[in-house]
């Protein structure tokens, strides 16, 4: 059955994505209303409590949150997972159980277990449940998938797809902030799950087949000359690139969209930090269709993105589309004009979401985001891109399904 509007929602984890997410509700209160919010840390409880009022009830824990609205009847009517990735089949299961409407922040999941844990749980308990792959909400990629669906590429034979990182976002976040350490979540999968799940949204719904991957940390290795804290006594201080507007004392705002924050006095190189400075993925799909994607850390944030077919190619990026037929030979462009971008973070694609899904909610439908079997095959190919990495192997992706590996799976094998 559909809710009545306003709908009132409880957030598990309110970090900077939450926050950003959750103006949405501040902005538009006649159809979304914050009435519980769930986070460990003090001061993230008290900005909930700002934003959206003493009515807004806090808790530590979502496991508090859980214990309390059963026993307590606070009246929600619908979750948003947005905490650590990984905690959130911890918390999302639950709320499946309760027959509670979601959003679970992308990655699903950052296990195949974990993924598939939700997925089971939603099997059982199907309700609206959002990951927000929030590029299939912009007007470029829809755009792209009509063509593809439409068959003038003829037979798609290659997907190639780029996401180039700035490199205050590589070091800010990645070095120094919050996705420095891989028992949390990879590179790959925190980032660049929205571009493998865009690749398989082109694909129709043709699973991969193998994944192989190559990639590390090559250029932000240890440096013992260096000290573990930034400071003008370091020898590389007047040069180094990471200095200047990076260096901090404090915390310091990453990602104007995530509102994430780093630690700007750990050195670059010697901050701990276990993720790779740069990834690429070869992928072979069911249907024999190949395709690649790397993962750039020094670059200008740019999405670009190929489909070619037998027929033609059509060439993308978040805001323009072209599209080049061979048989005969012309060119049609989609630029802003054609593909208007909509208010808010990500391109407008969050906003976008938020409104899809409570559109679900009142309904009782489901929405047109990635379904939470589709985001978790994203899951899967970015762990398998990760093992394929770490092992310097061909992996299957059949095996990999049906063996199910924990989080365990993907920290660095410990070398003596």
């Amino acid at each position: 059955m559909g809710k009545n509007l306003p709908i009132h929602i409880a957030i598990l984890g309110f970090g900077g994505r939450a926050e950003g997410m959750a103006k949405y509700a501040v902005e538009h209160p006649d159809q979304l209303q914050v009435v519980a919010v769930a986070d460990p840390q003090p001061q993230r409880r008290q900005r909930a409590t700002a934003l959206f009022g003493r009515q807004c009830r806090t808790y530590e824990t979502g496991e508090e949150f859980y214990h309390s609205n059963q026993s307590q009847g606070i009246g929600v009517d619908g979750i948003w997972v947005i905490s650590q990735e990984r905690t959130h089949a911890e918390l999302a299961v639950p709320a499946l159980e309760r027959g509670l409407p979601l959003i679970v922040e992308k990655p699903l999941a950052t296990s195949i277990r974990d993924a598939y844990r939700i997925c089971e749980a939603f099997d059982r308990h199907p309700v609206p449940l959002t990951v927000p792959h929030s590029l299939r909400y912009l007007a470029s990629y829809r755009k792209v998938r009509e063509i593809v669906a439409s068959g003038v590429l003829g037979r798609i034979l290659h997907i190639h797809a780029v996401e180039q990182i700035d490199h205050q976002h590589t070091v800010g976040y990645y070095r120094r902030g919050p996705g420095m350490y891989r028992s949390n979540t990879t590179f790959l999968l925190a980032k660049c799950s929205h571009d493998i799940d865009i690749i398989y949204w082109m694909m129709g719904g043709v699973r991969a087949k193998s994944v192989a991957s190559f990639g590390g940390a090559d250029y932000f290795k240890p440096r013992a000359e260096l000290p573990e804290l930034c400071s003008d006594r370091c020898p590389l201080a007047t040069g180094c690139p990471f200095f200047g507007v990076h260096y901090a004392a404090k915390p310091y705002v990453v990602d104007k969209d995530t509102l994430a924050v780093g630690r700007g006095d750990l050195c670059a190189w010697n901050s701990g930090a276990e993720q790779v400075d740069h990834q690429t993925l070869i992928i072979q799909y069911e249907d024999g269709t190949t395709a690649d994607f790397t993962l750039k850390c020094f670059g200008d944030n740019r999405r670009s993105l190929q489909i070619t077919g037998s027929h033609g190619t059509v060439y993308a990026t978040p805001t323009d589309v072209e599209l080049v037929s061979y048989h005969p030979a012309r060119v049609e462009k989609f630029g802003s004009d054609r593909l208007p971008v909509q208010p808010g973070t990500h391109g407008g694609g969050d906003y976008a979401l938020i409104r899809d899904w409570i559109e679900a909610v009142v309904s009782g439908g489901q929405t047109s985001s990635a379904t939470v079997h589709e985001s978790a095959e994203a899951v899967a190919v970015c762990i398998g891109a990760e093992l394929a990495m770490m092992h310097h192997k061909l992996i299957e992706m059949a095996d990999l399904r049906r063996q199910q590996p924990g989080p365990e799976a993907l920290l660095w094998p410990v070398t003596h």
